[in-house]
């Protein structure tokens, strides 16, 4: 009984990498670019500390001397107007830059 016990317990710690690769696999990240009204480093921080709690945002990145502020997004939860729409929020203007690269990833 015990060796069915230990052969289970081992059956099932060598599929959990699986499982979780199989979860992931659907997962898919792109970057959005934002020009925005931002002009001293209280701005910074209050994007970098609000922006990452909406839903689906992985990445935030703030350029105070372009005035930038760079979003990695799943794109299952969230997408760009939504992301727009929270930089306005928080009293900023935000216009997308076209010449933002997508970063399509499947983890």
């Amino acid at each position: 009984m015990k060796t069915i016990q230990k052969l289970f317990i081992v059956l099932l710690l060598a599929s959990v990498p699986f499982i979780l690769n199989a979860q992931e696999k659907g997962k898919k990240t792109e970057t959005v670019k934002f020009s925005t009204s931002i002009d001293c480093d209280n701005c910074v921080n209050k994007i970098m500390t609000n922006l990452p709690q909406d839903k689906g945002i992985k990445d935030v990145r703030c350029d105070l001397g372009s005035k930038e502020v760079t979003v990695t997004y799943d794109t299952k939860k969230n997408n760009p107007a939504t992301i727009k729409r929270s930089i306005e929020k928080l009293g900023f203007t935000a216009k997308q830059v076209n010449n933002a690269t997508p970063d399509k990833k499947e983890k």
